[in-house]
């Protein structure tokens, strides 16, 4: 992910390509020192030029807070701290905790106040209050709140872009508190239709995610008060390795298109002028890490289903439009075999 700035990187030896970094949903979690050792695999795998030096997390479950811990005691190449903190936190901050790693991190320390919480029902009000108690009680820190490009209303002609009513309603008073905001954003979302060709998907020069920007940006700049300057930071952006085969886009998730798409990117963004980038996954698409989940480059083995969660891979023979079909989506709501197509994804009896 990015940060748009008139100026480049400080210092040759400075990369602008940064980490999601978390083993919350794996199943054998690595340790945390091992899983700070994996971001040179990344480095290799991603063709990087320069170290990662910026780590992101994403909120206060014990493995990410362990993560934390670690790059205080151990930061090796990381300068800057990106300290996530989830929706669910947001109702009741870790004041303490958070003001202990503000005096502990040598380095430079941010904020992600929330992820995508327009999009997970967070009252506008309490990321508003979050942002400002975190300014009062750990200053000195850099805030943002990570938001999903579908708050994007109209991105194309890209004179015309502007975000919908709702987020302009609830966040326009909101983002003049920031240092910069947070954009995550899925090119591989709109693979295979017809109006995007995939060269201008995965090509290095990134002609299609540089369009997606430009209409952020100028959506932005139609919200925020005259002669105010609000950087952007890409928080998320990826490639899933495998997924669903039976329907647009996730037919295009293979190992090749996502090491292709994160090679690409990486090398945008190393030619940009930008001076932070986080690359990598979410914690519902679960393809999208850069490594397989025992820190190791992903290959074509690295899959044993394409189905989206393999503990339901049987779905895939006994009904193909599962995903696709909201009453059969009700009707299992229940069956306990299915769990995984329901967690995480906003849906609740």
């Amino acid at each position: 992910e990015e940060v748009v700035s008139k100026d480049p990187p400080t210092g040759p030896g400075k990369t602008k390509v940064g980490i999601n970094l978390s083993v919350k949903w794996m199943s054998h979690p690595l340790p945390p020192a091992q899983a700070i050792a994996a971001i040179k695999t990344v480095e290799r795998v991603m063709k990087l030029s320069r170290p990662i030096q910026r780590v992101k997390t994403f909120d206060f479950s014990h493995t990410n807070v362990d993560i934390v811990e670690e790059l205080i005691a151990h930061p090796g190449d990381i300068e800057e701290l990106v300290v996530g903190i989830g929706n669910e936190d947001l109702w009741e901050l870790d004041l303490t905790w958070l003001s202990s790693v503000a005096r502990r991190w040598k380095g430079t320390m941010h904020v992600a106040v929330g992820n995508e919480p327009d999009r997970e029902s967070i009252p506008a009000m309490l990321v508003s209050k979050c942002v400002q108690t975190i300014r009062a009680y750990v200053p000195g820190v850099k805030a943002t709140v990570p938001f999903a490009y579908s708050i994007m209303e109209v991105s194309y002609p890209i004179n015309e872009a502007e975000f919908n009513s709702q987020f302009t309603d609830n966040y326009k008073e909101i983002l003049p508190m920031l240092d910069y905001i947070t954009i995550n954003i899925y090119p591989f979302l709109s693979a295979g239709l017809k109006q995007v060709p995939m060269e201008t998907i995965m090509s290095p020069k990134m002609p299609f995610l540089t369009q997606q920007i430009d209409a952020f940006k100028v959506a932005l700049k139609k919200i925020l008060p005259s002669n105010t300057v609000l950087p952007i930071a890409i928080g998320e952006t990826g490639w899933p390795s495998c997924g669903a085969n039976r329907f647009r886009p996730y037919s295009f998730a293979t190992v090749n298109n996502s090491m292709t798409y994160m090679q690409s990117v990486a090398e945008w963004i190393e030619g940009n002028w930008s001076d932070g980038v986080i690359l990598s996954g979410t914690r519902i698409e679960r393809y999208y890490g850069i490594l397989a989940s025992d820190g190791s480059p992903k290959t074509e083995y690295t899959c044993k289903t394409n189905a989206t969660e393999p503990s339901v891979a049987w779905l895939e023979a006994d009904y193909p439009e599962c995903e696709t079909d909201l009453n059969w989506m009700v009707e299992n709501f229940e069956d306990t075999r299915l769990a995984e197509k329901f967690t995480g994804r906003g849906i609740s009896g």
